[in-house]
């Protein structure tokens, strides 16, 4: 985070809710006469509102007139390229999905996805009343978030595509790319459990499985946002195979071949609840997981460790499962304590592209809204 005041004052209102002037000043460590400048220049912009007067502790003092976030009047949307769909949704500024729409991908070409996905976002803006901040797009893979390119997406085939420019080009809105894993990090500090954290590792397992990492509060890009790969972690090749085999369409290849009942991600989590068989591609993939959520918590001692794995909480035995790897392999003796799932189970992928754009609006608010809106 930075120490952009405007920002500041608006994160203190997220994290404290309805709330008063002296609270933001506490929260967000800045003078009163700060605060009130800030929150009038918010206010102005249409990001906060101001609640009639209420008197002070047992009818004593002031009387005080409580702020809160314009939720109502200001929304994001979201796209989420996964490998087998596109999600599109909509996002007030507190980070609560309002709506969400899956789009089944025709075929890989990127042409077809993002063509899609720009004509359901033309659709939902259309229908919208709110002000529309702009659009978040997340994805999974190497992605260039300052120049808005996905370089590398190695389960759809993708690489170079400069997906800033093709929205921007369609539906006149401000658009910003990221990783979907370092947006979810984004999501777990602004909206989540990870707001108190300084340092926080969240792995995401799914069709494409890398990592985000936040030192200091900060979540790390490297130069070339290439940080987040871990397939060669470990430092061997059959390492990197283990891992390649931990992914959503891995499990449900090898459930085909053992001739289990199931044929998505999703009809396997379900069997899993209650077949043995099913469970255990589980549990196996949380013990090659676990043991790279172990290197990681011992070269980082991070606060806390969110797994962005479905069968985490869903499925039996997952959980102990990576909780047990971690004892073996890492010096951490709880790792009950910091290991946690995400905090938007069943929303992470929409919460994810939209808190793209919302990540930005909570850092520099005027910024932001500076960009014509």
């Amino acid at each position: 985070m930075t120490s952009n005041s405007a920002g500041a004052v608006l994160r203190a209102v997220l994290a404290e809710g309805v709330t008063v002037r002296s609270a933001i000043a506490r929260f967000a460590g800045l003078s009163p006469a700060t605060v009130t400048a800030q929150v009038r220049a918010l206010a102005q912009l249409g990001l906060l509102v101001e609640y009639p007067e209420t008197a002070g502790p047992h009818g004593m003092g002031r009387p005080h007139s409580p702020l809160g976030l314009n939720g109502a009047g200001n929304v994001v949307i979201g796209v989420h390229i996964a490998a087998e769909h596109a999600t599109v949704a909509v996002l007030d500024i507190t980070g609560a999905v309002r709506l969400s729409h899956r789009l089944p991908h025709r075929s890989a070409e990127p042409d077809e996805v993002l063509g899609d996905a720009a004509a359901e976002v033309l659709r939902l803006r259309a229908e919208l009343t709110e002000r529309v901040i702009g659009l978040g797009v997340a994805v999974g893979g190497w992605v260039d978030s300052a120049a808005g390119v996905i370089v590398e997406h190695p389960t759809l085939g993708w690489r170079n595509i400069d997906v800033r420019q093709y929205f921007s080009e369609r539906i006149g809105l401000p658009v910003s790319v990221d990783s979907h894993t370092r947006a979810l990090l984004h999501a777990e500090q602004l909206f989540g459990r990870a707001r108190d954290d300084a340092a926080t590792v969240v792995l995401f397992a799914g069709n494409v499985i890398d990592v985000a990492v936040a030192v200091h509060g900060r979540v790390h890009y490297g130069p070339r946002s290439a940080a987040g790969a871990i397939t060669r972690l470990a430092g061997d090749e059959a390492a990197g195979a283990a891992l390649a085999e931990c992914t959503d369409r891995a499990l449900v290849h090898r459930a085909e071949r053992e001739s289990l009942a199931a044929h998505s991600i999703v009809e396997l989590i379900e069997l899993a609840t209650r077949d043995e068989r099913a469970r255990g591609l589980f549990t196996a993939r949380a013990m090659v997981l676990g043991r790279t959520v172990a290197v990681l918590i011992d070269l980082l001692d991070p606060d806390s460790v969110v797994i962005v794995d479905p069968g985490l909480v869903r499925v039996p035995g997952v959980r102990a499962a990576y909780l047990d790897v971690v004892r073996r392999y890492s010096a951490c003796e709880r790792p009950e304590e910091i290991i946690t799932g995400s905090s938007f189970i069943g929303r992470a992928l929409e919460t994810a592209a939209g808190t793209v754009v919302l990540q930005q609006l909570y850092t520099d608010p005027v910024a932001v809204l500076a960009t014509g809106i």
